[in-house]
């Protein structure tokens, strides 16, 4: 009785006797587009600091462009909090260490420190603060990317430092984009392909 019982649910699948393994779909641009996406937040992060310093901005740039990377931190490690009381705690710090960074901008913006740093080491501070806060952000909402994006931010310091050429910096820049966009997308390819 119980072998007829096995053949008649047998049958009644609709794919007895077929193989039934799972069949690989090829990658597709649409996984590329979605990554692509996904990541817009970090890469319009990177894209704005590297035209804050590759062209000459007024105060004003780096004071609006730095709420923006609070914004995109809160969103970022926003799905990071269960309850809404640690969502809440997460978006008041980092509020306040944004407001932070926005006081020292403007404090090396004043007409006091005019004259100690040119242009080029204004720009060279405000993408090391600027490194510093995202980090920053990036720890206390549990971001990762964020992080990411900080450590970029911090790498290109020094780079600023050895590069004269705006061309040179526009390319390495991108380069840098790349080689983080390419290195999440295969990460997160692999943890899909895994579960």
């Amino acid at each position: 009785m119980d072998g007829m019982v096995e053949s008649a649910s047998l049958s009644e699948h609709p794919y007895a006797g077929e193989n039934t393994e799972p069949v690989i779909q090829p990658r597709t641009r649409a996984g590329i587009g979605r990554f692509i996406l996904r990541e817009s937040p970090h890469i319009a992060m990177l894209l704005l600091a590297f035209a804050g310093i590759s062209f000459p901005v007024p105060a004003n740039y780096w004071l609006i462009v730095t709420p923006i990377f609070g914004l995109i931190s809160i969103v970022s490690g926003w799905s990071h909090f269960a309850s809404a009381q640690a969502k809440l705690r997460m978006v008041c710090l980092q509020a306040l260490s944004w407001s932070a960074l926005v006081l020292a901008i403007y404090a090396l913006y004043n007409n006091g420190s005019q004259g100690v740093l040119n242009a080029n080491g204004i720009s060279l501070a405000m993408i090391t603060l600027l490194a510093l806060g995202t980090f920053l952000a990036g720890l206390h909402a549990h971001s990762w990317r964020t992080c990411v994006v900080g450590i970029i931010l911090f790498i290109t310091v020094p780079a600023l430092g050895w590069i004269d050429q705006v061309s040179i910096l526009l390319v390495v820049g991108a380069l840098l984009i790349v080689a983080v966009a390419a290195g999440t997308w295969f990460i997160s390819e692999r943890n899909a392909a895994e579960v």
